[in-house]
């Protein structure tokens, strides 16, 4: 699995593919906990009371940091060498809409829902925001093309289930209740250590009690998919 992060395990090879988690290289500059000079309140994502200026921030961050990972891929790559890239992303050219919000919106609302209970510091909570990004197709490409290092040979967005044992094509949870525990075992996996390195570990387990019936909620309303990104780029 390759991380945009930085903890990239690609040869020089003449074709090369990849899974790129959505954790990028650090939360935003300006959001840092113990330093905010803007506040994103009780989010710890893009929502919708997320000011434009945060976001912004959020966007720059990816922008800096996706740059970085195609220079450094660049200098790895042989000359033609070829690179896939697949990494979570957003449908919607809307970023108040993409499916990350809805899922990480869960996941704020459950931190909340601890800060009510007193098990979890209000100023801990508005002091943290998750270095993650969905970006558009749009967004991607357009820093691809400012790179001048690759040619984009093929791009595609396709959708797949918040649930990733659930191969189902139409618009209905038919299991709700398994749909939410493999859901929120999933997420857990992706965010307890960034979660526990603010919080601590002792939050973990009546955290994601708390965020597994707000996903089933969701899942009764709707049953909303990850937005995936698939690009083939050739080495300039």
């Amino acid at each position: 699995m390759v991380n945009i992060e930085g903890d990239l395990h690609m040869t020089s090879g003449e074709g090369e593919g990849s899974y790129a988690k959505y954790s990028r290289r650090q939360v935003p500059e300006g959001l840092e906990a113990g330093g905010q000079s803007l506040s994103n309140k009780d989010n710890i994502y893009i929502s919708s009371t997320t000011s434009p200026l945060v976001v912004k921030l959020f966007q720059e961050q990816f922008r800096k940091d996706f740059s970085l990972f195609l220079k450094l891929r660049h200098e790895e790559l042989v000359n033609d060498g070829h690179m896939v890239l697949i990494f979570f992303g957003r449908k919607d050219e809307d970023v108040y809409n993409g499916s990350l919000s809805h899922i990480l919106g869960c996941v704020a609302k459950s931190l909340e829902s601890l800060v009510c209970k007193g098990l979890v510091n209000k100023e801990k909570l508005e002091s943290f925001n998750l270095p993650v990004y969905g970006p558009s197709d749009d967004e991607v490409m357009e820093i691809v093309m400012e790179s001048h290092m690759f040619d984009l040979v093929h791009m595609k967005l396709f959708e797949a289930n918040w649930d990733p044992y659930d191969d189902s094509v139409d618009d209905v949870v038919h299991d709700i209740a398994s749909s939410s525990q493999n859901i929120t075992t999933g997420i857990r996996s992706v965010l307890e250590s960034l979660i526990a390195s603010h919080f601590g570990e002792s939050i973990l387990d009546v955290l994601f009690q708390e965020f597994r019936p707000l996903v089933a909620q969701h899942l009764e309303r709707e049953k909303t998919k990850y937005a995936v990104i698939v690009m083939s780029l050739k080495k300039i």
